[in-house]
């Protein structure tokens, strides 16, 4: 078997509630791996409860180097050709945290206890809502025979984008029902490409309790999808409509986003108790960026922050996230973040930005000096004690299921997007609130010796 373990379905079945959101229109980054990367296992620090391509969260049950692809270069080019019509971009070079991006690990590696009918791993992302997943293909399973590597790996993709199964043989993501090894994509005969046309969706295959093969139910809704009539009768899928929805026409962009009226200027100084509000104007050709604020200082040194670090950012693997960042933050999105209760001292601050064509904005530093507010003593620690504070935080999930590498129920193709809106609590008594101010995201921090931020999900 090729790994410690693969996508697990689990990790699909614990997203807590479903939402509406679904991309539209926004770019997309594929990733595949030239050099060794880290997969660590959800639940666990830093992972959250969901799989994230940037803190390398999903795709193991304890910490695993994984290989790369031998020819993933290769590979890369091949994918990016089948996907030119998409505004996708197929790289080899990580995109920095703050941005989401699927990335891939293909293997022709077999997975000998995976009872996978497709040789792929990844949930089903239901109207490509979770930008940030990871996926895998296997070089052959207890039920999948002698893949086509492109050919599973765009499968893959195509299943991290949204797309089902469908009854259509030109089609990449043709998926036949059959007992055993009959199921699954026809690796024996190429497609032709997304097909403009609709065509039946096809129930995956998977086990029952007695592990008998079954058809399992279709794992997105007829809403997830370009509205078509199949030649069955159902509401059917456009593959290639699909994509033009959730990634819209490729388009050519080797500008980085545009940075001004940054405010606070360099060298600010502020009295304690006064609102730290960080804010900027950002314009890009691309309609979505990655953004991350930075905020660090002696001053907030504490238990829940041993490094003096406050961050928020569009990608889950900040303190804070922006709750409208669903799946993608737009540009001309307001991009305040407001800071309150912090203590007397200096702090640095950085503002760095990203596009999804891979442009990266020079980061932004500068710093400012609170004061100790009138009639303080400077010695006397600084930090405000402004009482209690409810913490909420809203996270960007999707729910859908996992092809599994041996340590789960076995079931194939199963899953929908999804998403959560949930409550913190945070018992060392760290609290925060994230509500929109003028538009854009406020960071509340209350509590902690007067100082609290919203902490990543666990």
């Amino acid at each position: 078997m090729k790994r410690t373990c693969l996508i697990s379905c689990a990790l699909g079945a614990a997203i807590l509630a479903p939402m509406t959101a679904s991309a539209d229109d926004e770019p997309g980054i594929l990733y595949i791996p030239t050099e060794p990367v880290t997969l660590q296992p959800t639940g666990m620090a830093p992972c959250g409860a969901d799989v994230n391509s940037a803190l390398g969260c999903g795709g193991a049950t304890e910490m695993v180097e994984e290989a790369p692809f031998g020819d993933a270069a290769g590979l890369t080019a091949s994918l990016a050709e089948e996907l030119a019509p998409y505004d996708v971009m197929v790289t080899n070079e990580r995109p920095p945290e703050y941005v989401s991006y699927l990335m891939m690990l293909p293997s022709e590696e077999p997975s000998e206890m995976s009872t996978s009918f497709t040789c792929t791993f990844g949930r089903t992302n239901c109207a490509s809502r979770n930008r940030n997943d990871i996926v895998s293909t296997s070089g052959s399973t207890m039920n999948c025979l002698d893949p086509e590597t492109l050919h599973a790996a765009v499968f893959a993709f195509g299943r991290a984008s949204g797309l089902e199964g469908i009854a259509n043989p030109d089609d990449w993501m043709n998926y036949e029902l059959g007992m055993g090894a009959l199921a699954g994509p026809d690796y024996a005969t190429p497609p032709v490409g997304f097909i403009d046309s609709c065509s039946d969706r096809v129930p995956p295959q998977g086990f029952n309790d007695q592990m008998m093969q079954v058809s399992l139910p279709l794992a997105c809704t007829s809403v997830d999808h370009v509205m078509c009539d199949a030649p069955g009768g159902m509401q059917g899928q456009n593959s290639h409509q699909d994509l033009l929805l959730y990634y819209g026409e490729r388009t050519d962009d080797a500008d980085p986003p545009e940075l001004s009226n940054i405010v606070p200027e360099d060298g600010a100084m502020l009295a304690e108790g006064d609102d730290l509000v960080l804010d900027v104007d950002i314009t890009d050709a691309d309609p979505a960026v990655g953004v991350r604020w930075t905020i660090s200082s002696d001053a907030i040194i504490s238990d829940p922050f041993p490094d003096g670090i406050l961050d928020q950012c569009t990608n889950d693997v900040c303190s804070s996230n922006w709750n409208d960042a669903l799946p993608l933050k737009a540009t001309d999105s307001d991009w305040a973040v407001t800071l309150e209760g912090l203590p007397a001292g200096s702090y640095a601050i950085t503002l760095e930005a990203a596009d999804y064509h891979g442009n990266v904005a020079e980061m932004v530093s500068f710093s400012i000096t609170i004061g100790p507010s009138e009639g303080e003593d400077s010695s006397g620690g600084g930090m405000m004690d402004t009482g209690n504070a409810s913490a909420s935080a809203s996270a960007s999930n999707t729910n859908g299921n996992m092809e599994e590498g041996g340590f789960t129920s076995g079931e194939d193709d199963t899953g929908s997007g999804g998403g959560t809106g949930q409550d913190v609590d945070d018992s060392s008594g760290c609290s925060c609130r994230t509500a929109p101010s003028r538009g854009g995201g406020v960071l509340m921090l209350l509590g902690l010796m007067g100082l609290g931020v919203m902490r990543r999900r666990s």
